[in-house]
């Protein structure tokens, strides 16, 4: 029987997953040629700013943050039991250390390889948080929707098709050879454990408050990296202010529909849906940034397109199933019509 997901939930996570795209966009702008503690910096300081700015609105509405719940068992060992302003603390901490080392990794490989080539590296999180979701916080969702995911991952791979031409490692490789597409996986795995405890923090509090909590977090640590480094803040807010208020705006919006939706969907379903953003980002990497070997990147899109479908549509595990293999079919022909054509020489006699 199909498993029906929360309408709202699907459509703060597709907005997650938009707000996200043009934020990478924005924020390579402000990384590229500049420093990346100062880049980062004002990145965080205007996404602190628009969590306190949405977090002040909501308490001139009447809503003042307190615990919803107090968050059980530290890390679920028995016994370890705190009140919830302890236990939010701990956890609060642990994920503004991960984020920051995994913000840092991501902003790297910006800046350091191509965002189409990068950015598809990060879709592993939801295959990561099939794991992770379901030890921290006991979510599986049902094997339809787990066709959707698995679909996402396989359109990710897709895109480096060519190098499966030399050898079916070879993507495996590219790691390696491109440290950009390291940093990438690595951020995956690091969003696939804080990603569960976003969720746990936001059913603590809320997603307003969670936020705003993070983003004062991120914002004090990324100003003590600023001194230790003593890099040069004013030379990024001089030379590119628009886009790194822009970046840190859309870093809250894209925060704040991503925790929002925790409340009606699965951790592994919003993150999935906005790994599918790697569409538009792939496009917009081809026009705005004029990244080149856009045709095989669009097939392999479109086979995560139909992943985010299986995942919004009310399908069953045999109509999942049978439109993924139809989706994989087509990529198939896709990429064999497309195959660059090899010259045959030819010698006179």
């Amino acid at each position: 029987m199909a498993q029906t997901l929360s309408t709202i939930g699907l459509l703060m996570a597709g907005a997650t997953s938009v707000s996200n795209v043009v934020k990478d966009i924005s924020a390579k702008k402000v990384v590229d040629h500049h420093e990346l503690i100062a880049s980062t910096f004002w990145i965080r300081f205007f996404a602190a700013l628009a969590f306190i700015i949405a977090l002040g609105g909501r308490a001139l509405m009447g809503t003042v943050p307190h615990f919803r719940s107090d968050g059980g068992e530290l890390f679920g060992i028995d016994g370890l039991h705190l009140g919830p302003a302890p236990t939010y603390l701990i956890y609060l901490s642990i994920e503004v250390l991960m984020v920051a080392a995994s913000t840092l990794l991501y902003f790297r490989a910006m800046q350091v390889t191509p965002i189409s080539l990068c950015m598809p590296y990060i879709s592993f999180t939801p295959v990561f948080l099939i794991v992770t979701g379901n030890v921290i916080l006991g979510e599986l969702p049902a094997a339809e929707k787990l066709v959707g995911v698995v679909m996402i991952f396989i359109g990710s791979i897709a895109m480096h098709r060519l190098l499966f031409a030399n050898g079916w490692f070879e993507p495996i490789k590219a790691i390696w050879r491109e440290r950009g597409c390291f940093y990438m996986l690595l951020v995956g795995f690091i969003n696939s454990i804080t990603n569960p405890i976003d969720k746990q923090l936001v059913l603590m509090t809320d997603a307003f408050t969670q936020s705003c909590a993070f983003g004062a977090g991120m914002c004090v640590l990324f100003t003590l990296l600023l001194f230790a480094r003593k890099a040069d803040a004013g030379k990024v807010i001089r030379s590119v202010p628009f886009w790194a208020a822009l970046a840190g705006t859309l870093e809250a919006v894209a925060l704040i529909f991503q925790l929002s939706s925790h409340n009606y969907i699965d951790v592994v379903i919003t993150i999935s849906v906005k790994r599918a953003g790697i569409i538009l980002v792939v496009l917009l990497g081809w026009l705005v940034f004029k990244e080149k070997g856009i045709g095989d990147k669009l097939i392999a899109s479109l086979v995560m397109l139909v992943g985010v479908l299986i995942i919004y549509l009310p399908v069953t595990l045999a109509q999942g199933a049978l439109i993924a293999v139809a989706a994989l079919m087509a990529m198939f022909v896709a990429f064999y019509l497309t195959r660059p054509k090899v010259e045959v020489e030819t010698t006179v006699s």
